[in-house]
C-alpha cells in the first residue's frame, strides 16, 4: 500500500510539474511573439480562403493584449501547480484554459497541437481525479453559505416556484433567440456572395453580397471596395427585388431601425434565380451574377 502511496505521489508530483514547465513555454511564445504569428501570404487572403488555422491564427494575433492576457492566466495556473498546497486552485485554472484549448484544436482542426493538447488535459484530468476527495468534501459535503432555516418564511412558501420559474427561463429565452434568428438571420435564397459576370446599365459592381436582414453590400475592384450598402426585399409572385441604399456612409447606422428618409431607391428589377446563377432585368439595367459561396 505504501509504495502505491509513493508511486502515485511521483506520478502526481512529475504531472503538476511537466503541466506547468509546457504552459509556461507557450505563455513566453505568447509574450515573446512566436505564437499566433501569421506569414505575410496569409494577410492578403480572404476569410474564405483561410484554413481554421490560418484563421484561428490570425484572430488571436490581431491583439498582443488579449495574447499577453492568456499567457498571464498560464504562467498563473503553472505558478500554482509547482507547490502542493496550491495544486487544487491551480488544477481548476489550468483545466478550463486546456480544455478550451482542446476543443477549439478539433474544432478549428488545429494540426499539430491536438497531440499536446490531449496529453496535458489528460494529465490534468489525473491531477484532478486524484484530488477528488478534497474536492467532493469541499464543493458536497461542506455545507453552504445559506441553510435552508435561515430564508425568512416568506422565501420558504414560495420556494418551490423555481421548479417552474427555472424551466421557463429556458423555454422563454431559447424561444425568443429562436423567433430573433427567423427574423433577422434567416437565409433566403439571395443570400450569399454573388460575382458579376455580365453588366449592363451599372459600372463598377465587381460583387454583390446579399446578407443577413435582408442587407447588401455592393463591392467595386479588385480590392472590393464597398460602393453601395443597404436593404433590399423581394415579391415571389412577381418575381421581383428592390435594392434601397443607405443614403450616408455611416457604418455605425442601425440597419434594423433604419428610417425610409436614410434610403434611396438603387434598383428594382425582375429576378431568375438558381442554385448558381442570378440575372437582374429592370429599366435600362440587365446583369448576370454567379454564386461564389
Amino acid at each position: 500500500m505504501m509504495i502505491n502511496k509513493q508511486t502515485h505521489l511521483i506520478l502526481h508530483t512529475i504531472a503538476r510539474y511537466f503541466l506547468a514547465t509546457i504552459f509556461l513555454m507557450y505563455a513566453f511564445a505568447k509574450i515573446l511573439g512566436t505564437q499566433f504569428t501569421s506569414q505575410p501570404q496569409v494577410w492578403d487572403k480572404t476569410i474564405g480562403q483561410l484554413s481554421g488555422f490560418e484563421l484561428t491564427w490570425f484572430y488571436f494575433g490581431y491583439s498582443y493584449g488579449y495574447g499577453i492576457f492568456i499567457a498571464s492566466t498560464q504562467i498563473i495556473a503553472s505558478g500554482l501547480l509547482f507547490f502542493r498546497k496550491t495544486t487544487r486552485v491551480g488544477i481548476v485554472l489550468y483545466l478550463s484554459i486546456i480544455t478550451n484549448i482542446l476543443v477549439l484544436d478539433f474544432a478549428y482542426n488545429i494540426e499539430g497541437a491536438k497531440g499536446m493538447a490531449i496529453i496535458l488535459t489528460g494529465l490534468a484530468l489525473f491531477v484532478l481525479l486524484s484530488e477528488f476527495k478534497g474536492f467532493y468534501e469541499f464543493f458536497i459535503q461542506k455545507p453552504a453559505l445559506f441553510k435552508q432555516e435561515d430564508n425568512p418564511k416568506w422565501l420558504n412558501k414560495i420556494r418551490v416556484s423555481k421548479f417552474i420559474l427555472i424551466p421557463l427561463v429556458f423555454i422563454g429565452l431559447f424561444t425568443f433567440t429562436f423567433v430573433l434568428k427567423n427574423k433577422y438571420m434567416s437565409k433566403n435564397e439571395f443570400f450569399g456572395a454573388w460575382k458579376v459576370a455580365q453588366l449592363k446599365g451599372k459600372s463598377g459592381w465587381n460583387r454583390i453580397y446579399f446578407q443577413s436582414a435582408n442587407t447588401f453590400s455592393i463591392r467595386s475592384g479588385q480590392n472590393f471596395q464597398e460602393i453601395y450598402s443597404g436593404k433590399y426585399k423581394f415579391d415571389k409572385a412577381s418575381q421581383t427585388i428592390w435594392l434601397q441604399a443607405f443614403k450616408t456612409n455611416d457604418k455605425n447606422i442601425d440597419v434594423l431601425s433604419v428610417q425610409e428618409g436614410q434610403m434611396y431607391d438603387l434598383l428594382k428589377a425582375k429576378y431568375q434565380i438558381t442554385e448558381k446563377e442570378l440575372l437582374l432585368n429592370g429599366e435600362g439595367v440587365n446583369i448576370k451574377m454567379e454564386k461564389v459561396r
